[in-house]
């Protein structure tokens, strides 16, 4: 296939290495500079523009969650029906009117949540979230043949229901570097090995955009729920015992005490 890359971030670079294996890529990116790198790395074509989207048979849209409706709306005017979009942004709620009005137009789309970062190194070892915008079974058919990730369908109000938690915690990560800046040589001279977990955690958040921290937190309808009931907790100070929690049972205490000492 001819697939165009809109968005030559960090995913974007991810998913074009794997994708130029199989297909013919042009990448397109607000910054020349990164398409241009991007091209020279996986030997695709940069684009200065995106006139000529006809020519395409897929495009693969990798950018901020609040540009991704409107370049959704542009695809399906200017590339020919049947031709596939796909779409990969952290939250579904705030573009599944665009996606919608893609696939009423004629377009075959496919919302996908990669469940991992641009760290992974083998793909096929990836999860991601898939959901339904049209035709689930054809749409998690087209997915599989294209990606090599483990799919979980799912639809988009329980995604961004999950994903308001996620933000909860780069949030927290994020609050717990800023407010303990200060004793970072203290803390660090004395880490137990909990709080070494922690720092690793949110010391390697550092390497996500702040962008889209704020968007995961801004765009997300239920975080503000999500954040209440969490700042309930933390004003009660519940620290109970929680041995009837559904995250026992989901999560074994003991092996995941034991995971602290895995090198």
């Amino acid at each position: 296939m001819e697939v165009l890359l809109i968005g030559a971030g960090a995913m974007g670079s991810l998913l074009s290495s794997y994708l130029s294996k199989n297909h013919d890529l042009s990448i397109y990116d607000i910054d020349k500079s990164k398409s241009e790198r991007l091209a020279q790395e996986i030997g695709g074509t940069s684009l200065r523009d995106l006139r000529e989207l006809k020519d395409y048979d897929a495009a693969l849209v990798c950018t901020p969650i609040s540009k991704t409706s409107s370049v959704v709306y542009s695809l399906s005017e200017g590339m020919n029906s049947g031709s596939l979009i796909i779409e990969i942004s952290s939250l579904k709620l705030p573009i599944m009117d665009s996606l919608k009005k893609a696939s009423r137009e004629g377009m075959r789309v496919i919302s996908l949540h990669p469940l991992f970062g641009p760290g992974l190194k083998d793909l096929t070892r990836g999860k991601a979230a898939l959901i339904r915008v049209n035709d689930l079974r054809e749409e998690l058919s087209l997915a599989s043949t294209i990606f090599p990730f483990h799919l979980i369908p799912v639809d988009a109000k329980e995604h961004d229901r999950a994903m308001a938690w996620l933000a909860l915690i780069h949030l927290i990560l994020r609050a717990f570097l800023k407010s303990s800046d200060m004793y970072a040589d203290l803390i660090s001279k004395l880490l137990t090995t909990t709080l070494n977990k922690f720092l690793e955690l949110a010391v390697s958040s550092l390497t996500q955009s702040s962008e889209l921290t704020e968007e995961l937190i801004s765009l997300n309808p239920y975080f503000p729920e999500t954040f209440e009931k969490f700042t309930k907790a933390l004003l009660r100070r519940d620290i109970a015992m929680m041995n009837d929690s559904k995250w026992v049972k989901i999560k074994d205490p003991y092996k995941a005490y034991s995971s602290l000492y895995e090198d």
